[in-house]
């Protein structure tokens, strides 16, 4: 099942990947479509803005301003200039057959010397010298865009005498900046939308997991309380009936200090502890209430005190004085706590030492219980919380597992960190009940 939620989380990961390149690509593509018709109509008129211009300087105006007749050149001008203003342009020049700058309103452009401009836009100004008007392709220099149009000067029996040529303005590219940011924008918007998709497939497959989790642990207790409840009728007065019987055969023939008579008890006794341990564990029906956390974890210590003093422990309790409060069933919240000090006293057969710590943090409340034992290997301490999993030779694999259950049924998690050699720290967080909330 987990690997199948892997299998899962991959194809949604490829899918959103593939789901990123194809709007970024439909992205580019519709810029490249509206960056090329956006070229095709700003040619185009810029071609008509130079064709105008030329037919404001042909013939004798040509030839006037060639001469340099004041008035010829200052009326041509203004109406260049109109020209310019009208449309938005950045400049509008005049050139001769031999490239030479014959008029610039920019002032960009020496007059009588060789422009530069025709030298980047030499295809479109040979063909304006060739008598067709042209336009340039948008390009970028240094950042900026630019974009020209050209068209041919006639004279009076209509042979090319020059060229206008007519700059467009950072206006005329406006849109097309407006496009890209807008694109940009919205490709923006399509990523965070994927981000904060994936994420929430994450939360998603983590929930699943943790509700299969759920499931099959509840899918656990089921079999359990079948399991117990014919136990508990099979069981139970068969023990009795062994343990009485063998209390009548001490007293019968003086065994009561004999070695091997005192394992009949001795196993009827835990046989009925890992039977009464079945039956609580399988309980779904616990109520609920408001548990000191604080007051639990001394009262264990001082419950657990002449056990672990017995095994050469020393305990070291470090409790919050604040009120530690948490929703739960105060008996199975003792029981857990009791479990976790019993398996540290079993990791420590020689002796060690053992912290009791229970404090707030933030919105929840922790418990932490250290010892010094002998640690669990990282295969042993992934299933210690799995019901029926023991690696020591008399236990029932349920003291864990009643720890994991009884934090879950706070709503609170478990962690367990351990290694051969270096002991174990579990700590368990509660969300911390409201104050004055009842049971």
């Amino acid at each position: 099942m987990r690997g199948s939620r892997r299998s899962r989380g991959v194809w949604v990961f490829v899918f959103l990947l593939l789901t990123l390149a194809v709007v970024y690509g439909a992205f580019g593509y519709l810029y490249v479509v509206f960056e090329r018709r956006l070229d095709e109509e700003l040619g185009a008129r810029l071609m008509a803005v130079a064709t105008a211009s030329a037919a404001a300087v042909n013939g004798p105006v040509w030839t006037g301003i060639r001469t340099g007749d004041p008035a010829v050149v200052g009326t041509a001008r203004r109406e260049l200039r109109e020209i310019l203003d009208a449309n938005d342009l950045a400049d509008i020049f005049l050139f001769d057959a031999a490239e030479t700058t014959v008029l610039d309103l920019r002032g960009a452009y020496p007059e009588g010397e060789p422009n530069p401009a025709l030298g980047f836009d030499v295809v479109a100004a040979t063909e304006a010298l060739a008598g067709l008007p042209s336009y340039t392709r948008l390009y970028e220099s240094q950042g900026v865009v630019l974009k020209s149009g050209y068209a041919p000067v006639f004279d009076d029996t209509s042979a090319v005498i020059g060229g206008v040529g007519v700059e467009a303005s950072a206006a005329f590219f406006s849109v097309l900046e407006t496009v890209r940011g807008a694109l940009l924008g919205a490709a923006g918007v399509v990523s965070l939308g994927m981000v904060l998709l994936g994420a929430g497939f994450v939360r998603i497959q983590q929930r699943e997991g943790r509700l299969e989790a759920r499931l099959r642990r509840a899918e656990t207790l089921a079999s359990m309380g079948q399991m117990t409840a014919m136990l508990a009728h099979e069981i139970r007065n068969p023990l009795g009936i062994i343990r009485g019987a063998a209390e009548t055969l001490a007293e019968r023939y003086d065994l009561a200090d004999d070695e091997v008579y005192r394992f009949i008890p001795e196993e009827v006794d835990r046989l009925h502890q890992t039977l009464g341990a079945y039956l609580e564990f399988s309980r779904v029906d616990r109520p609920r209430e408001v548990v000191d956390l604080g007051e639990a974890v001394r009262r264990t210590a001082g419950l657990a005190g002449p056990e672990l003093e017995r095994y050469g422990i020393a305990v070291t309790v470090d409790v919050a004085e604040e009120a530690l409060p948490v929703r739960g069933s105060a008996p199975m919240v003792q029981q857990a706590l009791l479990n976790l000090v019993l398996n540290a006293r079993d990791a420590m057969p020689e002796g060690g030492a053992l912290t009791l710590g229970a404090a707030r943090r933030g919105g929840r409340i922790e418990v932490v219980v250290r010892d010094t034992g002998v640690g669990m290997t990282e295969a042993v301490a992934a299933r210690a919380l799995t019901p029926f999993f023991t690696d020591k030779e008399k236990g029932s694999g349920l003291g864990l597992a009643v720890v994991g259950r009884v934090v879950e049924e706070c709503g609170g998690r478990i962690a367990i960190d351990s290694g051969p050699g270096r002991g174990t720290t579990v700590t368990l967080a509660f969300p911390r009940a409201a104050e004055g909330e009842a049971g």
